[in-house]
């Protein structure tokens, strides 16, 4: 792993910004020894809508005008709709579902995403005040149970998307530190690699197929469905509870937010644009409490359809009525009186409630379950994940039934198994916890990025660009040909050491360096993908204005936090080091 085991700690917290809902968990070191799969989820989020405690908070965050945090979740979304009511919302910063704009952006350090109504701010400072929240809300509540604790002795974990590249982990990590993390005392996880590792953890019931039960060997899907993506990754287990990645992650934009908006499409529909605009709008805590009403109704619309299967019934809320009356007329209930309404017999308004026949709820998935299908379905076909027999579904969409079925309908055979854990949507924090623990569990990743140097070889006309052609030691070269040490997509282990020789023409090669690029066939280190790593000055180690050909060892190490180079003079022996200022977890 990237990460050293912090010495004398006495809890592990696990924190989970997702698109929709942010919370977090946490254990105590006691805790784990008696029972790894005892881990305390926060039950301090109050969820008005529902008059109940809540497992995670909208991601919602609110910065006054001056760019300082004021709230975050329930009360963020409360006070921004009190501020939008009184129309005193221009000059404060609101973000929803902030998220969504990582996912669609290429995440810098310097990355601007939008508040609720195009402003931008840099993405750092959101991202650093909701770990801060996080993190102190967390810190209050382990105060509780852990008195003598000090903030130093806290193991964090940080989850993020598989499919998120190393720079967006750097982003991370620098939000998580400016937020008062230290690097040392903080891991950053997949949620891929957090779910496994529930899992091998977890025992289902007796008889019951689980991961746990699996031989070493065994290769298995992970799907994450969350709010705004699915994930997929393959999995292969080397040992009672160590992982590799087998095949690089991937993902596609369906998750429980394409459902959602399928819904208010569908009523749109219905209802008209202008109606749902206004309510958008103009009654917008109203509209937020209505879709949560969605969200939680959603959760149980089945794939099979019964005779005995009740109808989707839904609210209708005042101000929607108001809006809609206002516009045409006439109130919703009289809607489906009309000979040309296209859903009569199918939905029916009465009681301030609007109830659909299934199928038509069930339609609002069809797109999202679809285009997953469809991407598995391309998966299995790569030969190294064909033989993949187990398939296990986790994140807050899974948790719905017709996901669910649907799912099981697709891919469960008599060879292929699918498996949902208990709470699919609470699997990635109870796994991050553990995992927080267990530092060493995923031993192995597949690198992402090709890492090479950069070298001269002959030049060939009409093969080599001009613009890299030079004369030296009596010839023509093409300078900067990326030469790869290590291609993307390639196991990489703790300790992993790659060795080759490299021959210096002369003194004007004076400069050694390593780069490393995302992009595959990357053939030039001008290429705008390649990004340099660290350089070696030459001169460390050649003899001084040696014409003389010279040849050197190259030697990396893949160390448990580092990548170290070491340079070898062959003739002589002399020696050179250098580290990279780049963390392992940059490079897996």
């Amino acid at each position: 792993m990237a990460h050293k085991p912090l010495k004398n700690y006495l809890a592990c917290v696990a924190i989970d910004i997702g698109t929709t809902g942010t919370g977090y968990a946490y254990s105590s070191v006691d805790d784990f020894r008696l029972n790894s799969l005892d881990v305390t989820f926060n039950n301090r989020w109050t969820d008005e809508y529902q008059g109940l405690l809540a497992l995670k908070t909208p991601t919602c965050l609110l910065l006054d005008p001056a760019l300082k945090f004021h709230a975050f979740g329930y009360e963020a979304e409360d006070k921004y709709a009190d501020l939008a009511a009184k129309e005193l919302h221009n000059d404060w910063y609101y973000f929803e579902r902030f998220k969504l704009q990582l996912y669609k952006s290429e995440i810098t350090q310097d990355l601007q995403i939008e508040d609720a109504i195009g402003k931008k701010v840099p993405a750092l400072l959101v991202v650093t005040e909701t770990i801060k929240f996080v993190k102190c809300h967390a810190l209050a509540g382990l105060a509780r149970q852990l008195p003598q604790m000090k903030e130093h002795q806290v193991q964090w974990v940080i989850t993020i998307p598989s499919i998120w590249n190393m720079a967006a982990r750097s982003f991370m990590q620098s939000a998580a530190n400016k937020a008062g993390i230290r690097s040392a005392n903080l891991l950053i996880a997949t949620e891929s690699d957090a779910a496994s590792v529930f899992c091998l953890f977890a025992r289902s019931e007796k008889g019951a197929r689980d991961l746990n039960s699996q031989p070493v060997g065994t290769k298995y899907m992970v799907v994450n469905i969350g709010g705004a993506t699915t994930d997929v990754t393959i999995h292969k287990r080397v040992s009672k509870i160590n992982i590799k990645e087998v095949y690089e992650p991937s993902g596609l934009s369906q998750g429980g937010v394409a459902v959602d908006e399928a819904f208010v499409t569908l009523m749109t529909g219905i209802l008209g644009e202008a109606t749902m605009d206004r309510f958008r709008v103009q009654a917008c805590n109203e509209f937020v409490k209505w879709m949560k009403e969605f969200e939680n109704l959603k959760q149980e619309v089945p794939a099979i359809e019964k005779k005995a299967t009740p109808a989707f019934v839904i609210s209708i809320p005042s101000r929607l009525n108001e809006i809609y009356k206002s516009l045409n007329d006439k109130p919703i209930s009289d809607l489906t009186k009309s000979g040309k309404f296209k859903y009569k017999d199918k939905i029916k308004v009465a009681d301030g409630k609007m109830q659909f026949e299934i199928n038509i709820i069930q339609d609002v998935f069809k797109t999202v379950t679809d285009k997953i299908s469809d991407h598995l379905n391309a998966l299995f076909k790569v030969s190294e994940i064909s033989s993949v027999l187990m398939l296990i579904f986790v994140g807050g969409t899974a948790e719905s039934r017709l996901v669910q079925q649907t799912m099981i309908q697709k891919f469960q055979n008599s060879k292929r198994h699918v498996l949902y854990p208990k709470e699919p949507g609470t699997v990635v924090l109870k796994g991050a916890v553990i995992l927080g623990h267990v530092v060493n569990t995923a031993d192995q990743r597949l690198i992402r990025h090709t890492y090479g140097s950069g070298i001269k070889v002959p030049f060939k006309e009409g093969v080599h660009p001009e613009n890299l052609k030079i004369e030296s030691a009596g010839g023509s070269w093409c300078r900067g040909v990326l030469k790869p040490f290590l291609m993307a997509g390639t196991p990489v282990k703790v300790g992993m050491v790659i060795q080759y020789e490299i021959e210096a023409v002369n003194y004007e090669d004076s400069v050694f360096a390593v780069y490393k690029t995302e992009k595959r066939g990357a053939e030039y280190i001008t290429d705008d993908t390649c990004q340099q790593v660290c350089k070696v000055w030459m001169n460390n180690i050649l003899p001084a204005k040696s014409k003389k050909p010279q040849t050197y060892v190259v030697k990396y190490t893949f160390m448990e936090t580092e990548l170290v180079i070491e340079l070898t003079l062959k003739e002589t022996g002399s020696k050179y080091h250098i580290t990279s200022d780049i963390e392992f977890e940059e490079i897996f």
